[in-house]
């Protein structure tokens, strides 16, 4: 094998070994989420998938979608979840001219209710503001435990950006989040911007689907949001590559 043989080979067998990642990413060592496309729902009580990570026979996340408005002319520190110590309190813990909705149908509170009864794994993210500054914010995702111990994760969107997005008003960003009753989100709402947060379940415990005769943990794969239109790599060669075999 020549110089030119090896260095082809070792081409296709880079090629080979990233082709995995048109279907998952890895998050952190921890379970795995898909992003291919499908066709089904997700997070209903009849779906019976066993535990482990999705699969191509898994159904395509159905989002939540929760838009949030600062009507005020100065920054705020917006909140996200956080059943346990924001549920009862005035607007969940947001401030005074913060309006939040839930895009996806129901109400924001249902979302929080349910949260704390139905435990869910986030693994896809869309942020979407007409403020590029909204953007570049930093989020502070926390979770605080009865015996006092509290955890805290930034997450800078300003670094968080696909480099084959072409709209400057969407942030696509994977990062795996499981949310309960002591999960909640801080972020800064920039004055007077609009923000609509989509998170994509690709888990979820359902304490009723398991009395429905399913299982109690369902899994679905996070479409892929970014990225589709990128055109494959072709490796152009004037070498007959027909004797090339691995070593």
């Amino acid at each position: 094998m020549n110089s030119i043989e090896k260095e082809l080979h070792g081409y296709i067998n880079g090629s080979e070994r990233m082709s995995g990642f048109d279907s998952y990413d890895e998050m952190d060592g921890h379970d795995l989420s898909y992003f291919d496309d499908g066709d089904s729902s997700f997070d209903g009580d009849s779906f019976d998938y066993a535990g482990g990570a999705p699969n191509a026979s898994s159904p395509v996340s159905d989002p939540y979608v929760i838009q949030y408005v600062n009507g005020n002319a100065f920054d705020v520190t917006a909140i996200l979840f956080g059943y346990n110590d924001y549920f009862g309190a005035v607007n969940y813990g947001n401030p005074a001219g913060v309006t939040i909705t839930n895009l996806q149908g129901g109400t924001y509170g249902r979302l929080i209710a349910q949260s704390n009864n139905k435990f869910f794994k986030i693994g896809k993210w869309r942020f979407q503001s007409a403020s590029a500054s909204q953007l570049s914010q930093t989020l502070q995702l926390t979770h605080v435990d009865a015996n006092g111990k509290q955890y805290i994760t930034p997450l800078n969107l300003s670094i968080m950006r696909d480099a084959y997005q072409q709209q400057n008003d969407i942030l696509d960003v994977t990062k795996p989040v499981t949310v309960d009753g002591n999960t909640y989100i801080t972020f800064n709402l920039v004055a007077l911007a609009t923000i609509v947060i989509s998170m994509f379940p690709v888990s979820v415990i359902s304490g009723k689907a398991k009395l429905n005769g399913g299982s109690s943990y369902n899994t679905a794969k996070a479409p892929r949001l970014s990225g589709k239109n990128v055109a494959p790599v072709i490796i152009q060669t004037t070498q007959d590559v027909r004797g090339i075999t691995k070593n």
